[in-house]
C-alpha cells in the first residue's frame, strides 16, 4: 500500500482547524484531519463519490453544460462537516 507522509504543524494562524483539533487526543488528530479533508474534497467535487469519480466524467459534464448529477450535495457535505464540529 502507498502512502504519503505529512508532517503537518496547525497554529493559531488558522484558528478554526486550531480550535477543532486542540481538544482532540494527540494520538487522533491524524484522523481528525484525515476526516476533514476527506469532508472538504467532497464539497469541492459536488459532493459526489470520491472514489472512482474519473475526472473525464466531471470535465465533460461541465463543458456539455449538463446540470450536475446530484445537485445540492455540497451543501449536504457541508451539513455533515458542521454536525462534525468542522465548520
Amino acid at each position: 500500500m502507498k502512502g504519503l507522509r505529512i508532517v503537518l504543524t496547525v497554529s493559531e494562524v488558522s484558528p478554526e482547524l486550531y480550535a477543532a483539533l486542540e481538544p482532540v487526543p494527540a494520538r487522533l488528530r491524524a484522523e481528525r484531519v484525515r476526516t476533514l479533508a476527506t469532508i472538504g474534497l467532497a464539497a469541492m467535487g459536488g459532493g459526489q463519490p470520491l472514489i472512482n469519480k474519473p475526472v473525464v466524467e466531471a470535465e465533460a459534464a461541465s463543458a456539455n453544460g449538463k446540470e450536475p448529477l446530484a445537485p445540492g450535495l455540497p451543501e449536504k457535505a457541508l451539513g455533515v462537516a458542521r454536525k462534525l464540529g468542522g465548520l
